[in-house]
């Protein structure tokens, strides 16, 4: 899925994604990839996949979308 970042809490690293069918999608740091939370801030592309948990869906395996990138591989 594809989303944007709409909250990150510098303090303990989650933060929200709101997703592409406007859902809003929570997350935890340790779910962001190599380049990890704390260069994700609010307004960033993101791709992730949900994972189904007891309360709620969660976002899982957050990547930043660079929209250079993405452009690159439409062509």
């Amino acid at each position: 899925m594809r989303g944007s970042i709409t909250r990150v809490s510098r303090k303990d690293g989650s933060g929200c994604i709101l997703a592409e069918d406007g859902k809003e999608v929570c997350f935890e740091r340790s779910e962001a990839s190599r380049d990890g939370v704390d260069k994700l801030g609010v307004g960033h592309s993101v791709e992730f996949e949900l994972q189904y948990g007891f309360e709620r869906p969660c976002a899982v395996n957050i990547k930043r979308v660079h929209h250079d990138a993405a452009s690159v591989q439409e062509h």
